[in-house]
């Protein structure tokens, strides 16, 4: 399986609104249209899309996905910072795909990353707003058993 992990992109610091509803700033929007057009530009074909249910990851998921494929976006509560990784990995396993978007959250996506590639929490990965990475598993996910093909910093999409 090819599993897509996103970071949301840059999102509002306005205290009018709740955590969960904050928006996509317009640096936000403009960096997960950059992310898209790689994706197209590299003809990734997606079959499936997760996202947090946060505000912030819908609309970057939405924005990444209307320039690739108009694929229906999950929303999933296992891609919530403190949630249980295994029921992320159990949802992925059900998807039986080739291909996954997620789009979460910092630490979830780092953390889910450094245990499908090391098998522990201990492996250092930063993911910035709008960072994409790829990592190839088997399924059924095992632990450890992922490699991480790329880490791509939006910043270099240009």
């Amino acid at each position: 399986m090819h599993i897509y992990l996103l970071r949301h992109g840059d999102a509002s610091s306005d205290s009018r609104f709740d955590d969960s509803e904050r928006p996509l700033t317009d640096l936000g929007v403009r960096q997960a249209r950059l992310v898209g057009t790689l994706l197209q530009r590299m003809n990734i074909v997606v079959d499936a899309a997760l996202s947090s249910p946060l505000k912030r990851a819908q609309d970057t998921a939405t924005t990444v996905l209307s320039n690739i494929n108009k694929r229906k976006i999950v929303c999933s509560e296992f891609l919530l910072n403190g949630s249980d990784p295994q029921l992320l990995f159990d949802q992925l396993n059900e998807l039986r795909v080739l291909s996954v978007l997620l789009v979460g959250h910092e630490p979830c996506l780092s953390e889910t990353i450094s245990l499908l590639i090391g098998g522990s929490r201990s492996v250092e990965i930063e993911m910035r707003k709008c960072s994409l990475a790829l990592v190839n598993i088997s399924i059924p996910i095992h632990q450890g058993a992922g490699f991480l093909k790329f880490l791509i910093p939006v910043e270099t999409i240009i």
